[in-house]
C-alpha cells in the first residue's frame, strides 16, 4: 500500500469500500481516526467506519488495503462491539483534537487546532501537526481550493499555514466537550525558559475550567510561579475549580505570604481543608502569616529568608547559602540568629563576595539592623525601606525575636493597583525558575 500526506478532515466522511476478491462493495464512511495517543508522532491504529446501516464500527490500520482521494479500502469487514480491541491510549483526531485549543509557546497564545496533518512514515501514517491556521479552517468547511488560492495570493497576511510540530501537541482533557483545553508537551528547559508572566498571560485568555485544567496539568512549581503573577479573582477562580489535594500540592510551592495573601481570600472552612492537606512545614509558615493583619508587617512579611548561626567564617556562611538558598525569599541579606532568633547582626551578599573566606563573618558583619514591629503599618514599613534604602527589612516580635522580612516588592504590592504590580519584577523568589540569560536582580 502506497501511503500520502493526509488531513484528518478530509479523511473523516471518506467512502469506505470491502473489498471481497475482485470486487469492491461500499460499505460507510470514516468517521474517526484513531491514533496511538502516548507517542511522539502517534501512528494510525485504526479507523471508526460508520456504516451504511448507521452503525459505528472499527478497522484496524492492519485490515487496511489501500487509501486513495476517493476511498478507504478494507480487506476485511471492520469489526463491532468488544471485537474491536482498541488500544488504552487511544486518541480519536476528530472527537478529541479537532476544535480543541492548545498553547503556542512560543507565539505566548491559545490557538484552535482546525486540522491535523499526517504523514507516511515506512508502513504506517503518523501524526505529524496540528494546523491551526486558515487553510485548516476553510479545508475543514470544504473550501479547500479557496484556501489553496489564499496561500499563494496572501502568505505574509495571516493565511499561510500553521503548524505546530506533534511532539510539541498532547491532550489535557481528551474527549472533554468542543473546546476542551489541548497543552504542549515541553521538555522541561523549554517550559523554564517560559516566564511565569507570559504563561499567566495565557491561562488568562482561557475560560476558568480551561484555568484550572492548565493549572493542574503543570508540575507544581511552574503552577505556583504563574499562579501568583494571576490577578486575586483569577486565583480563586481557579482555586475553585481544583479538587483541594491540588490546590494543597500548588499552594505549599507558592512563597508563604502569596500563599496567605490567597487563603486569606477563601471561606475559613475550605482554607483549613487546604491548609490540613499541605506539607506540615509549610502550612506552620502560612498559618503564621494568616494569623496577622494584612495591612501590618506581621501580615506583608515572608518567613523564607536566610540566616546563620554565630561563629562562622565566610567560606561557611556560602556553604550555608548553598544549602538554604531553594527555600529563601531574598538571598541577598543573610541574618545571623542567635539560638533565642534574636538578630545578632546582618551580611550583604555583596560583603560576603569581596571577603576573605577565612574572615569569621562577625568581623565583617553590621550589628545595629534595622527591624519593623510585627504591628507595624505598612506605611512605617514602605518608609524604613525607602530611608534606608532596603530591599528588604527584618520583622521581630515584642522580645526582639526574628520572624520574617518585608521586601520592597512586598510593599510594591500593597501600594499599587494590582494591575501596575503584576508588571514589576520580584526581588527574589525562592521557587520561580529564571529564565537563561535573564539577569539576576541586583541591590542599590
Amino acid at each position: 500500500m502506497e501511503l500520502s500526506e493526509e488531513f484528518a478532515s478530509q479523511l473523516c466522511g471518506r467512502p469506505v469500500e470491502l473489498l471481497t476478491g475482485t470486487q469492491r462493495s461500499r460499505i460507510g464512511k470514516v468517521d474517526d481516526i484513531a491514533v496511538a495517543g502516548g507517542e511522539r508522532y502517534p501512528p494510525v491504529i485504526g479507523f471508526y467506519v460508520k456504516g451504511n446501516d448507521g452503525v459505528l464500527r472499527y478497522a484496524p490500520f492492519a485490515t487496511v488495503a489501500d487509501i486513495t482521494p476517493y476511498a478507504l479500502t478494507l480487506n476485511s469487514p471492520p469489526r463491532e462491539g468488544a471485537a474491536a480491541g482498541t488500544a488504552g491510549d487511544e486518541l480519536l483526531l476528530r472527537r478529541h483534537l479537532l476544535d480543541k485549543q492548545i498553547v503556542d509557546v512560543d507565539g505566548r497564545k491559545v490557538v484552535r487546532v482546525n486540522d491535523v496533518k499526517l504523514a507516511p512514515a515506512g508502513d504506517q501514517l503518523r501524526v505529524i501537526a496540528a494546523d491551526v491556521g486558515l487553510p485548516g479552517l476553510l479545508r475543514r468547511l470544504g473550501l479547500t481550493a479557496l484556501g489553496d488560492r489564499l496561500l499563494r495570493r496572501m502568505p505574509a497576511a495571516g493565511g499561510g499555514p500553521a503548524l505546530i510540530s506533534w511532539d510539541a501537541v498532547q491532550p489535557l482533557t481528551g474527549g472533554g466537550p468542543p473546546g476542551s483545553l489541548l497543552r504542549l508537551r515541553l521538555p522541561h528547559d523549554k517550559i523554564a525558559r517560559l516566564h511565569p508572566a507570559d504563561l499567566a498571560a495565557i491561562i488568562q485568555d482561557l475560560t476558568a475550567n480551561e484555568q484550572a485544567s492548565l493549572i493542574g496539568s503543570l508540575d507544581e512549581e511552574t503552577a505556583a510561579d504563574a499562579l501568583e503573577q494571576l490577578p486575586v479573582d483569577t486565583q480563586l477562580s481557579i482555586l475553585e475549580e481544583l479538587n483541594p489535594d491540588q490546590a494543597a500540592d500548588i499552594i505549599e510551592n507558592m512563597t508563604p505570604d502569596d500563599a496567605a495573601d490567597l487563603l486569606g481570600e477563601i471561606d475559613a472552612d475550605k482554607q483549613q481543608e487546604i491548609l490540613n492537606r499541605m506539607e506540615p512545614d509549610e502550612a506552620h509558615d502560612v498559618r503564621q502569616l494568616l494569623a496577622h493583619p494584612e495591612t501590618t508587617a506581621g501580615g506583608l512579611m515572608t518567613t523564607e529568608y536566610l540566616s546563620i548561626p554565630p561563629g562562622l567564617n565566610v567560606a561557611q556562611t556560602f556553604d550555608h547559602i548553598r544549602a538554604a538558598a531553594e527555600t529563601a525569599e531574598l538571598i541577598y541579606y543573610v541574618y545571623i540568629l542567635e539560638p533565642d532568633d534574636r538578630i545578632a547582626g546582618v551580611v550583604s551578599l555583596r560583603e560576603l563576595i569581596t571577603a576573605d573566606p577565612a574572615t569569621p563573618i562577625r568581623e565583617i558583619a553590621l550589628d545595629d539592623v534595622v527591624t519593623v514591629d510585627l504591628h507595624a503599618t505598612r506605611e512605617e514599613v514602605a518608609t524604613t525601606i525607602a530611608r534606608y534604602d532596603f530591599l528588604a527589612v527584618p520583622v521581630v516580635d515584642a522580645d526582639g525575636r526574628m520572624k520574617g522580612i518585608v521586601t520592597v516588592d512586598d510593599i510594591v504590592d500593597v501600594l499599587l493597583p494590582e494591575r501596575l504590580r503584576k508588571m514589576l519584577p520580584r526581588v527574589g523568589k525562592s521557587r520561580s525558575r529564571r529564565r537563561p540569560g535573564a539577569p539576576a536582580a541586583t541591590a542599590s
